[in-house]
């Protein structure tokens, strides 16, 4: 990927979800699950069963595209007893469910055109209110997974440590607290950059970077009062994290567009302090 020339040193997020993703997705190469299908809406008989056929990764059919596209890529919806469309981040409420491309144009396209009710014969109440339901349940699924990952040991926060681990290659992805100041940022970004460049050479992908929780959202998942960089370990659980953040790209972005705002990325002035480079020393 061609870095754009006026933000040289900060990695694009929101392309690199997805490339980083497809590594973990089990999906059968060659399909054309991106293509669009005709014929009507349909529904799963149930969650996957542990031990199934193709329980990692299964295809399914989207509602309102009726394009097939791989589990991890889209959210199933299941109807509570009431006929309400309730979200299933973690695919395993009982019943059948609807599946739908992880972003907002297909979800609020399935809520306006009545997908849902074709979908399950049956009447679904299902308000605009969804979407910032659906973007709180990931955005949490995402923060929980991460708190497994530092228990796991697989997350490195501070400015120093980080730094350090960057320079190790063994880094999957950045974490930036979204309201963290741009001077640490841009270090560590540029750093991320070299490091990524450097493997891959001039048509190498950048590390995705992920800016989208502030530094009291990423302090509580981690267990600290506040954290402003983090980055986690090449591993099972980067690739399962990066999966999910994904998910969430559909419905915010993953790296605030003032972080791009500035010549090199930044948002802040010259005199702003990084909270975690105080902390831990100068650079």
């Amino acid at each position: 990927m061609t870095p754009n020339p006026a933000q040289p040193h900060e990695p694009i997020a929101d392309t690199a979800v997805a490339n980083s993703a497809g590594s973990d997705t089990g999906g059968a190469s060659g399909t054309d699950s991106g293509a669009p299908h005709s014929g009507e809406p349909e529904t799963d008989a149930g969650p996957p069963r542990a031990g199934g056929k193709n329980v990692r990764d299964p295809e399914r059919r989207c509602i309102v595209t009726m394009a097939r596209r791989p589990q991890t890529e889209m959210i199933r919806f299941v109807l509570s007893p009431d006929h309400v469309v309730t979200p299933d981040i973690d695919g395993r409420l009982p019943g059948r469910g609807a599946w739908v491309s992880a972003d907002t144009e297909n979800l609020g396209a399935a809520v306006k055109k009545g997908s849902f009710a074709r979908a399950f014969k049956s009447p679904a109440k299902a308000v605009p209110a969804l979407l910032g339901q659906v973007e709180g349940l990931l955005a949490k699924r995402v923060l929980d997974l991460l708190g497994l990952a530092r228990g796991a040991g697989e997350v490195i926060a501070g400015y120093e440590q980080v730094r350090d681990a960057l320079k190790s290659d063994d880094v999957a992805c950045l974490i930036e607290a979204s309201d963290g100041s741009s001077d640490g940022r841009r270090k560590l970004a540029s750093l991320a950059f070299a490091v990524s460049r450097g493997n891959d050479g001039e048509n190498g992908r950048e590390m995705l970077a992920v800016g989208c929780f502030t530094a009291d959202e990423l302090g509580m998942a981690l267990g600290r009062p506040r954290v402003i960089h983090a980055c986690l370990k090449q591993g099972p659980f980067a690739r399962k994290w990066i999966g999910e953040v994904g998910r969430l790209a559909g419905f915010r972005p993953i790296r605030p567009a003032v972080w791009s705002s500035g010549p090199r990325g930044g948002s802040g002035g010259a005199g702003e302090l990084d909270p975690d480079v105080e902390q831990q020393g100068p650079d």
